[in-house]
């Protein structure tokens, strides 16, 4: 169960999330189908403003919660009929004439549950500038709630569009080498609307699928009771980033990674830190799943 993946969640993921009784999180909310009603369109555009203003993040509508005693229990509402005014459509639109201004990206995956009726996950992407909601003014995430921004918090999202915004994409080979190992490519992705002059990366890689435990030296460091090694790479002199571009980082100072530990691993996490001039860390990271995909097939040549 990815957030990743929200886009592509059917009834089957909604169920784990039940089974799980996966808790809120700073990405994730849950709401009753209820809150989509006339009178809460300003309600709807604070919440959803909020996780375009701060990290981005999910929020599905069709999921109560209970607390009993000190647990809150997750339970799948009955959904809304294809046809019901307040379903996908009215969604939307409260979205659209709500939030100023629009938030680029943000995506509604209607759910069609066993009972042909749907619930509603919000894939809503961190956005580049602030989002004013409904009843004038700005809203942030924190713990778990929407909360209204102070004026630098507000002036300071708004300049991320200045800021360097760098993403970094895992790729493997479709087929490994004939020692069962493989090397990750790595791609930087200039996101924002910054040019790039300088940058450096930090990923930390799980030591159970590096091959050999030849490490090459990374940095031993303990995250989530795991041992992963860190590794370093800077950019070259010319190696600039435009607007909308992309570069491939040279990943020879990784080490080689277990091709057949790595497929029964897919739960564990690659974590990474880009660091670019005039801007803070960025960090993140990608699912071992994401990554291998259905690759790593076995060279029988």
């Amino acid at each position: 169960m990815y957030l990743e993946k929200a886009r592509y969640w059917t009834v089957r993921d909604i169920e784990k999330i039940i089974h799980n009784n996966l808790t809120e999180m700073k990405n994730l909310e849950f709401k009753r189908l209820a809150a989509l009603t006339p009178d809460s369109k300003n309600e709807i555009s604070k919440d959803i403003s909020s996780f375009a203003n701060s990290g981005g993040g999910i929020i599905i509508y069709g999921i109560a919660e209970t607390k009993e005693g000190n647990s809150i229990i997750l339970e799948l509402e009955d959904g809304l009929d294809s046809n019901d005014r307040h379903g996908k459509e009215w969604l939307e639109n409260v979205i659209m004439s709500r939030i100023s201004p629009k938030i680029e990206g943000l995506y509604i995956n209607p759910i069609k549950l066993e009972n042909e009726r749907y619930i509603y996950a919000v894939i809503i992407p961190q956005s580049n500038t602030a989002h004013m909601a409904g009843n004038h003014r700005y809203y942030k995430r924190h713990n778990f709630k929407s909360e209204p921004m102070e004026d630098y918090e507000v002036r300071d999202v708004m300049n991320r569009m200045d800021k360097p915004r760098l993403k970094l994409i895992f790729t493997v080979p479709k087929v490994i080498d004939s020692n069962g190992g493989y090397s990750l490519r790595l791609l930087l992705v200039n996101i924002g609307e910054s040019f790039v002059r300088h940058f450096s990366v930090r990923i930390a890689i799980p030591e159970n699928i590096i091959k050999g435990k030849s490490f090459k030296g990374g940095r031993k460091k303990e995250i989530d009771g795991l041992w992963y090694r860190q590794y370093i790479r800077q950019s070259n002199p010319n190696q600039y980033i435009f607007p909308g571009y992309r570069t491939f980082i040279n990943s020879k100072f990784l080490p080689t990674l277990d091709a057949a530990t790595s497929k029964t691993h897919t739960e564990s996490y690659i974590y990474w830190t880009i660091y670019t001039d005039k801007s803070g860390p960025i960090y993140g990271k990608t699912p071992l799943e994401v990554v291998i995909r259905d690759r790593l097939n076995v060279d029988n040549e």
